[in-house]
């Protein structure tokens, strides 16, 4: 079984060129849309460690770059790529952190993947799907 999807409008796929990201939300959904290579994908905005905005992290490629701690996720599967931060400032942090929890014997937080959207673009304007209501079964 599965849930409904309902497509949202965002914007004009000309509003979003190649190498770029956008959030938008819908509802109560922070999403991060990227055109990765004339490709639209979406991604929850909110990174799967600690919840920070991914929009502002470095977009390189197809990765977003979390910039609390570091963690590359895929803009086209929601995976994590690494948990190594391209930049020595975050994984001094990073190890800093994990250091902490473990002298006050906190487990570390794992990295969970992105939620992904579908995308569709239909006459040069993106929509996202959310699931929405009860489960179908006819879906």
């Amino acid at each position: 079984m599965k849930y409904m999807i309902k497509f949202t409008p965002v914007f004009k796929i000309d509003d979003l060129p190649p190498g770029k990201r956008r959030k938008v939300d819908i509802g109560d959904e922070e999403i991060l849309i990227a055109n990765v290579k004339g490709e639209i994908y979406a991604v929850s905005d909110r990174c799967g460690h600690m919840g920070v905005s991914l929009s502002v992290g470095e977009f390189v490629n197809s990765e977003i770059e979390c910039p609390l701690h570091g963690t590359i996720f895929d803009m086209q599967t929601g995976k994590v790529v690494t948990e190594e931060s391209r930049k020595n400032y975050l994984r001094k942090f990073r190890k800093d952190i994990n250091e902490l929890l473990s002298v006050l014997g906190v487990p570390p937080v794992k990295t969970k993947a992105l939620k992904t959207y579908p995308v569709e673009v239909k006459d040069g304007v993106v929509s996202v799907g959310i699931e929405e209501g009860d489960k179908c079964e006819k879906c």
